[in-house]
């Protein structure tokens, strides 16, 4: 009994079918933000909704477009606005990832430790920043500085409870099996728990990747001299609505850009850890 097998004309049709499925998938989100600025475009038209209400997609383009054109050093363009702010996510970042896994791991590693400044580090994460950013400026002024320790301090307990988890859950028996062979407390700090603690430390790294960008605009909103915060205050100050969003839109992208950074370092570091415990995992 013989199975005819499938006709070239077949195979060929069915193909592209597989091709467009596998590119809509990949591209899922892009295809349904599409279609929802398309949606949007044509409602607010429909109903005829003021622009400084909610401004079209398009306004919000046209408003990218103008700030990205010369003169490049003007405040009200986006370039040095971008820098500054830029900076300031940049630096609280690396700041407060590093005293996050630092503190992280002394929690984890001295009891003594963890008694003296984990109640302090609870007892200012229940502060809202928002009501710290004043003071900031008051005691750092309205420089650089009052930004950077904001969004240090909102990105240090994400690392802090990441890295201490990350700790906590490395495997036992690795640690007695370093104790066996006798190896000094560093040594199996170094070689055992720190890279077992890795995957929690990324995820940290992601959630602070994104909380950077936030206390750098909610520290200019307080009080700052140039940044996209700024900037938005004096676009909503003038009704100009479209730019105040196309700022937001720059605002979104950084953050979505510096967490892709974070997530291609994890998969290149992490490239031995299980794919469920990686968000990029297929």
């Amino acid at each position: 009994m013989s199975i005819d097998a499938p006709s070239r004309t077949e195979v060929d049709t069915e193909r592209p079918r597989f091709s467009l499925a596998r590119l809509v998938n990949r591209h899922l989100g892009l295809i349904t933000f599409a279609i929802l600025m398309v949606a949007l475009e044509y409602g607010l038209r429909w109903f005829q909704v003021p622009d400084y209400v909610f401004p079209q997609p398009s306004q919000i383009f046209m408003a990218l477009v103008r700030g990205f054109a010369p003169p490049f050093l003007s405040p009200s363009q986006y370039y040095v606005n971008i820098f500054t702010t830029l900076v300031e996510a940049l630096s609280s970042f690396v700041l407060g990832s590093l005293l996050g896994i630092l503190a992280g791991a002394l929690v984890v590693e001295f009891k003594g430790v963890r008694r003296l400044i984990l109640p302090y580090v609870i007892g200012l994460q229940s502060v809202p920043k928002v009501a710290l950013a004043p003071l900031f400026v008051v005691w750092f002024g309205f420089g650089i500085e009052s930004k950077i320790l904001l969004g240090v301090l909102l990105t240090f307990f994400p690392l802090l409870i990441n890295t201490a988890a990350g700790f906590a859950s490395v495997e036992k028996d690795r640690v007695e099996l370093m104790a066996s062979l006798k190896a000094s407390r560093w040594t199996t700090f170094r070689l055992v728990k720190f890279p077992g603690a890795l995957p929690y430390v990324f995820a940290g790294l992601e959630m602070a990747a994104v909380y950077s960008i936030l206390g750098a605009v909610v520290g200019e909103f307080v009080g700052g001299n140039s940044g996209l915060g700024v900037l938005i205050l004096s676009r909503n100050a003038s009704l100009d609505i479209a730019g105040s969003l196309a700022a937001l839109v720059l605002l979104a992208f950084m953050g979505i850009a510096l967490q892709r950074t974070v997530a291609f370092a994890r998969a290149r570091i992490l490239f031995w850890a299980p794919v469920h415990e990686t968000l990029d995992g297929d």
